[in-house]
């Protein structure tokens, strides 16, 4: 649930993020029907399926066992990258329950993302 009301808090600020061209995207460790029923909800998103798990490996994110159901889950993650693909900035809290909000990100992507 916590998920669904920080995505909800990102499709809102979009007029901002779509202001310095920042495109939002969302990684998620469910499977490909969930992401696209997702994507559905959030249209200023781009929500994308990692089943397989590759970017959760990349970024040594992977909690094991400890999803609400007793699966697994991925850490909450941010990661800025700019438009030649270089990471500028990750960002991973201490706490599961601790979430960016969507001025905390641009003032992220202000302070390290390029000017174009």
């Amino acid at each position: 649930m916590g998920c669904m009301m920080e995505l909800g808090e990102l499709e809102k600020a979009w007029p901002e993020f779509d202001k310095r061209k920042v495109r939002v995207i969302v990684a998620s460790i469910e499977p490909r029907e969930e992401a696209e029923a997702t994507q559905a909800q959030f249209s200023h998103l781009t929500v994308v399926s990692d089943a397989d798990r590759k970017l959760v490996e990349v970024f040594a994110a992977l909690d094991p066992g400890h999803a609400p159901d007793g699966g697994d889950t991925a850490e909450s993650t941010t990661i800025l990258v700019d438009g030649k693909g270089t990471i500028r900035w990750v960002y991973r809290p201490d706490r599961a329950s601790t979430r960016l909000t969507p001025s905390e990100v641009l003032a992220a992507a202000d302070r390290v993302m390029p000017a174009e």
